[in-house]
């Protein structure tokens, strides 16, 4: 099977390192591309580009028969139906993790209600590192291993909140094509309700939103669970 795992634009593609890691040694392809430059454009449009680049899709690059089975945390929830429909060949499935799950049409923006929050945090249109957003020590209750969390916290990028106000057109259908959610946080649950009135298989090992941190191998084998499991329709 070939993964790729796509980090949110307010972290890293470290966030991702054990999952990736854990995959590997299962005998999988991984794909995880470093969006941090792409994120700091400020503009989702070209963050899905870059991820599809990165696939190889577009590029002529030979993939896994049957597609790829693309991954987002979080944020990157926003725009993986971007990247699913931007694909040659159609994904093998698209699976959110404890992630924003866009509605199934129209426009919509990566900040949604929590917008507004966000322009109070923003300087002269750039937001703070995400691990500022919060109260002190809040990063540290979500990534304990200190050793983890410093490689996480080294990539935090300052991304213009331009990010969470362009609205994004969904193509038309994305949410009918095979689809899957795990459920790490509370957080999140809405959307995982969400994704199953879709119909999709949904998994809850419920922990932090930052286990694809604390614990890679136990989230790579919820996220390679789906295989063999029929998609949606």
């Amino acid at each position: 099977m070939r993964y790729a795992l796509v980090h949110s634009p307010v972290v890293g593609p470290s966030t991702w390192r054990w999952v990736a890691d854990a995959l590997r040694t299962g005998g999988h392809e991984v794909v995880v591309p470093d969006l941090v430059t792409a994120a700091r454009s400020g503009n989702p449009d070209t963050f899905a580009a870059a991820v599809v680049d990165a696939i190889g899709a577009g590029g002529g690059a030979n993939l896994t028969p049957g597609g790829t089975v693309v991954v987002g945390h979080s944020g990157a929830g926003a725009v993986l139906p971007l990247i699913a429909a931007a694909l040659t060949e159609p994904p093998r499935r698209v699976v959110f993790v404890d992630a924003v799950l866009p509605p199934a049409d129209g426009d919509f923006t990566a900040g949604g209600g929590f917008l507004g929050t966000l322009r109070t945090l923003a300087r002269d249109g750039v937001l703070p590192r995400w691990s500022e957003w919060w109260a002190p020590g809040t990063l540290e209750t979500l990534v304990p291993d200190g050793r983890r969390r410093a490689a996480v916290e080294a990539e935090l990028p300052q991304i213009p909140v331009s990010f969470y106000e362009t609205p994004i057109r969904l193509p038309i259908g994305w949410c009918n094509r095979g689809g899957a959610y795990v459920l790490l946080s509370e957080a999140y649950r809405a959307e995982a309700s969400r994704a199953g009135a879709l119909g999709w298989p949904v998994v809850e090992r419920i922990g932090g939103h930052f286990d694809i941190v604390n614990d890679g191998a136990a989230i790579a084998a919820c996220i390679a669970g789906f295989d063999g499991r029929p998609a949606a329709t």
